[in-house]
């Protein structure tokens, strides 16, 4: 982007000295940040997720290194071979995990509820209208004090509860022949309800109400929510209607269709993907209940248990059930924390934002609000008191043309230093053990087996056989598209996406592992997701009849 730096970019005469194997963090950077956001992420994610990572002491992933890339964000590791350094990060390891493996109610349980709601609560008070100019960038600030610390939290739970995971997976390695990728596994860690259900609930709700006060025909036959509100507000029961929908909002509203970027509206600005996600419930034909597999999943783990534990000796299973209990937490963690981390955050951060590109555009600096997301906050504190005497347009054009261009292009999943391999990245990210990246965004590199004769070969992420036309999504808006008995076909999905969980018979995700949103909530709805499948998106066509045997990591297409 023409005299656009950031300090953290990627410089491969440099970087592949410290590490050859850099990984695209294809969860969040697809397609690929506007500038602002960039600049956000580089600069304090990496600050509060380096401070988890060091408090927490992995024994074989000293840190996590982060470098900008044609919009995208590129991880790189320091793997630990030192024996001597091993053995006093294993004790720093469990010096860490010990109080929660004790009592984790005590030492974390409600950690992101009060601290962080708190801070939002602050933050949603400030009027960022009426203020002073002054005021509003001290908002800003705090906004960024409250990523800084949000950030820290977020890894800082993810470290809590998916290395006991990965312990637990260890473990039933060791003694019971299984890991996460077998149905008996699978079964000890689902059926747990989280934040994110808990809200589509809400949302699921509003559609049964709609339907009962005979309003969900308007719904369903308007193409935004504008229009729907201007025909819901002519009626009484339209308006009391609209009036729950503002209640959900203000409180649960606070997400935007792309969790980790400033440029779309939240929910609160533009409430059209709220309404679709509600349609979504409405085109359900027999119904649908979050809690229906509650009952046969708590047997099922419950035999799960008994059958795994009966496998492990004696004098260690004291240790696996305490693994266990905070083990069968992280699939809810993995969805709770979106809410309380990045999409309260993020919607409050553009907010923010949004209220200084108004004041810039009024005075015909940039020429939208939304301009101000193509500017650095330096640039944007440089002319913070004179925003009338500086023409920002030509920057700010510049850039918008350079992000088209990256995303046109797109970024590689891998920069690999010559004499490296793909098949290096998963040998890689098993030796370094850290849970995010193996268990998450990543995954394990999948194993094709020349035997099955599959066009795709993935990884397992929630068992099961499905046959169906395939939809492919590339962003929340697509989702729209996606009908009953379709096979979802996407890069990855976000905890936004779960209503259409209830539409689907199975997911073709390009990347992640098995604590990925898409494999945490096809356990739970008992669909078959096949992860890691790497360009899924590009070799499948929507209306394409597609079989996803996720019982074996494998896609098939199917003849007509």
């Amino acid at each position: 982007m023409k005299n656009l730096q950031f300090y953290i970019d990627f410089d491969p005469e440099l970087d592949f000295q410290a590490t050859p194997i850099w990984l695209l963090d294809i969860s969040h950077c697809v397609p690929p940040w506007t500038p602002l956001f960039a600049w956000y992420w580089g600069n304090l994610f990496a600050f509060g997720g380096g401070g988890a990572k060091a408090d927490a002491s992995l024994p074989f992933d000293r840190v996590t290194l982060m470098r900008l890339r044609n919009g995208g964000v590129y991880y790189g590791f320091s793997l630990v071979e030192d024996a001597a350094e091993i053995a006093k990060r294993e004790q720093g390891f469990k010096n860490f995990i010990l109080p929660y493996l004790e009592d984790y109610d005590a030492n974390w349980h409600g950690v992101l509820e009060t601290e962080l709601m708190g801070h939002y609560s602050r933050l949603k008070q400030f009027d960022v209208d009426t203020c002073s100019v002054t005021d509003l960038w001290e908002h800003v600030e705090d906004c960024f004090r409250v990523t800084r610390r949000m950030s820290y939290l977020h890894v800082l739970g993810m470290y809590i509860t998916w290395l006991p995971y990965m312990l637990l997976e260890y473990m039933c390695k060791q003694f019971a022949n299984i890991d996460d990728t077998h149905p008996t596994f699978l079964k000890l860690v689902t059926g747990f309800d989280n934040k994110i259900f808990q809200v589509d609930k809400k949302l699921l709700e509003l559609a049964k109400d709609a339907r009962a006060r005979g309003v969900d025909a308007c719904l369903m036959e308007c193409e935004s929510a504008p229009a729907a509100f201007a025909t819901l507000e002519q009626t009484d029961v339209g308006r009391q209607w609209l009036d729950s929908l503002w209640t959900f909002l203000r409180e649960d509203g606070w997400r935007m269709p792309r969790r980790a970027e400033f440029i779309e509206p939240t929910w609160i600005e533009d409430q059209t993907p709220a309404i679709e996600m509600i349609k979504m419930y409405l085109k359900q034909t027999d119904g649908c209940d979050l809690d229906a597999n509650r009952e046969r999943q708590r047997s099922e783990r419950e035999h799960a248990e008994r059958e795994v534990l009966a496998s492990i000796p004696a004098v260690q299973r004291d240790h696996f059930v305490k693994l266990l209990r905070i083990a069968q937490r992280a699939g809810s963690y993995a969805e709770g924390h979106s809410y309380y981390c990045e999409d309260y955050c993020f919607s409050l951060t553009r907010r923010a934002f949004m209220a200084i590109g108004r004041r810039y555009a009024a005075d015909h600096a940039i020429n939208e609000p939304s301009d101000i997301f193509f500017l650095l906050p330096e640039e944007i504190l440089k002319v913070l008191y004179a925003p009338q005497m500086y023409d920002l347009r030509p920057i700010v054009n510049g850039r918008r043309q350079e992000r088209q261009r990256w995303c046109e292009e797109g970024n590689p999943p891998f920069l690999l230093k010559e004499g490296t391999s793909q098949a290096d990245v998963g040998e890689h990210l098993r030796l370094l053990g850290d849970p995010i990246f193996y268990k998450a965004l990543m995954g394990s590199m999948p194993t094709p087996n020349p035997d099955l004769k599959a066009d795709l070969y993935g990884v397992i992420g929630s068992c099961g056989v499905a046959e169906g036309y395939a939809r492919v999504v590339h962003s929340e808006k697509d989702l729209r598209e996606v009908q009953p008995g379709d096979i979802l076909v996407a890069a990855n999905t976000a905890p936004s996406w779960t209503p259409v969980f209830h539409l689907i018979r199975g997911a073709i995700i390009d990347r992640g592992g098995s604590l990925a949103h898409a494999a945490v909530v096809g356990r739970e709805f008992g669909i078959p997701v096949v992860l890691n499948v790497l360009d899924g998106t590009r070799k499948i066509r929507s209306g394409q009849k597609v079989r996803v045997d996720a019982n074996l990591g494998a896609v098939f297409f199917l003849e007509e």
